[in-house]
């Protein structure tokens, strides 16, 4: 039987739940089968989604509401919902403690570091040293824009070697790491573009979005299979 792995809602739009397709067909591709888990206010739910599901991918999405990482508002900039970013930061810590296979994309890494207590740049514009473009123009989000260094001895290098290309859409970025996390991906001006966990074999997060570059990139099909590989045998990672 195929891992069943568990993909997060994105959030609320107009009293509906969405999951973009590149996710799911990512997964499927992959040798999973893809479960859409949907953002609740009941903490029960979530402990019956861990029981389920042999992984989870954690979507992109909006921005994160600033006082949930110990911050005033300080930009105009994006947009946030209250609501999923609870739900999303309740879930992510039960997906922690239930210690299965994760891959966390986008805001889904910033939501990682969140929840294990790290905090995050509002906006790129707000960190100290300057920064390249982080929002692509290209009209196809399979196209690749920068340069991602990973580091030796780390998850990723072991599947995608010592750098990759990749798609890059945020505005807002990892400030400080949180707990139990390392950084394993940056960018030429010093920006956080992987975590991985320091305890967990298969826990990480990416700043870029390997789904959308699923069908274009062999990298980015090893990453999956990796995940889905991981979450095959995570009841017994789970159970040691």
């Amino acid at each position: 039987m195929n891992p069943i792995i568990g993909i997060v809602s994105c959030g609320f739009m107009n009293e509906r739940q969405f999951v973009p397709q590149t996710y799911i067909h990512a997964v499927e591709a992959s040798g999973g089968t893809p479960v859409l888990l949907p953002c609740t206010s009941q903490e029960e739910t979530y402990a019956g989604y861990t029981d389920i599901c042999d992984g989870f991918l954690f979507c992109g999405g909006d921005d994160v509401t600033p006082f949930l990482f110990g911050e005033e508002l300080l930009t105009d900039r994006g947009h946030t919902d209250l609501n999923t970013d609870r739900s999303h930061l309740s879930l992510m810590r039960h997906i922690i403690d239930s210690k299965l296979p994760l891959l966390a994309v986008c805001r889904g890494m910033q939501i990682l570091n969140i929840a294990s207590g790290g905090t995050i740049y509002q906006d790129i514009s707000l960190r100290p040293s300057p920064s390249i473009n982080h929002v692509q123009l290209s009209q196809s989000r399979a196209d690749v824009s920068h340069k991602v260094t990973l580091s030796s001895n780390s998850l990723l290098y072991n599947i995608c070697g010592e750098s990759l290309y990749t798609n890059t859409f945020h505005h807002q970025c990892i400030k400080t790491v949180g707990e139990d996390l390392r950084i394993t991906g940056i960018t030429a001006d010093g920006m956080i573009e992987a975590v991985e966990s320091v305890t967990h074999p298969f826990r990480l997060g990416v700043q870029w979005h390997p789904e959308c570059m699923y069908c274009t990139s062999a990298a980015m099909q090893k990453l999956f299979h990796e995940f889905i590989k991981f979450s095959s045998n995570s009841k017994v990672i789970h159970v040691v």
